[in-house]
């Protein structure tokens, strides 16, 4: 049974709890405030993943945008989109998507996590499976378009 982290439930302990969270896990933030939160990460490739967390009334949603953007939705390779709609439905943690940010479409993997089952180990597995995700993402679409 996942221990609940009753402090995470008021909305004002947004920044404490995600500080405390990376403290615990050694993780620096590069940018927080009472609403939402930036985290870097060197991902296994050699990348830099970057992750955003911000809160809501009662969720908390993770999001790392992939260095996959398009100006228009015709421009997106439909293998892609077949790629990584595959792996949705293979994923307990996460989900593909396009997001729209500054106005390009960017394919984003993404999780929306209820506060009340949140502890810091819940954090942690949806942090690194996020980060670890986008970049095994971006890795095969590197070398897809190299071999063709």
């Amino acid at each position: 049974m996942m221990a609940v982290d009753r402090d995470l439930l008021a909305k004002f302990n947004f920044r404490r709890t995600i500080d405390r969270y990376c403290d615990r896990l050694g993780w620096i933030i590069q940018d927080l405030d009472d609403r939402s939160a930036v985290l870097r990460f060197n991902a296994a490739s050699g990348t830099t993943q970057t992750l955003f967390i911000v809160g809501y009334d009662t969720t908390l949603e993770f999001s790392v945008p992939s260095a996959l953007k398009f100006d228009a939705l015709e421009d997106i390779p439909g293998w892609i989109s077949t790629l990584l709609l595959c792996r949705n439905s293979e994923y307990r943690i996460g989900f593909w998507c396009v997001e729209k940010i500054n106005h390009r479409h960017v394919f984003s993997v993404m999780h929306n996590a209820e506060i009340n089952r949140m502890d810091v180990d819940y954090f942690r597995q949806i942090v690194l499976k996020l980060i670890k995700d986008c970049d095994e993402f971006e890795q095969v679409v590197e070398t897809a378009l190299l071999d063709a």
